[in-house]
């Protein structure tokens, strides 16, 4: 079960009404939004759950960054996400959970690594 955190919304895209961005842990990130309970409305907050959604291609690489943070990429959906991968917990601005990356990179476990992301999903909770 992945953590959900609270969120504060401040944009949502005037095209693409699944596209929100929303501060969650003092970090401002935009995403595609796969469900939410009430309405979105800006300036509201509510708890939000976070995946990242992965390309087909390698995306995992050990990095020399010890800090849990995230770069969006030129106003887009995808970003570099730089965090701690401890088994199955990704430890970034905020922790990602079943994304079997230590699976597939069992050697990364227990470092710090930089994934390659193409965005991120959430799903409001409450």
């Amino acid at each position: 079960m992945s953590k959900a955190y609270n969120a504060l919304f401040v944009e949502i895209d005037q095209f693409l009404e699944d596209a929100i961005s929303l501060i969650v842990e003092g970090i401002r990130v935009r995403y595609f939004s796969s469900f939410s309970p009430s309405k979105i409305e800006v300036g509201k907050s509510c708890e939000v759950e976070f995946e990242l959604l992965l390309p087909d291609e390698e995306c995992v690489a050990a990095t020399e960054c010890e800090n849990q943070q995230i770069e969006m990429h030129d106003g887009g959906f995808s970003s570099d996400v730089c965090g701690y991968l401890d088994e199955d917990l990704f430890q970034s601005f905020v922790d990602f959970t079943d994304q079997d990356i230590h699976y597939e990179y069992p050697h990364l476990n227990g470092h710090f690594i930089k994934i390659s992301a193409e965005g991120l999903m959430s799903r409001a909770v409450k």
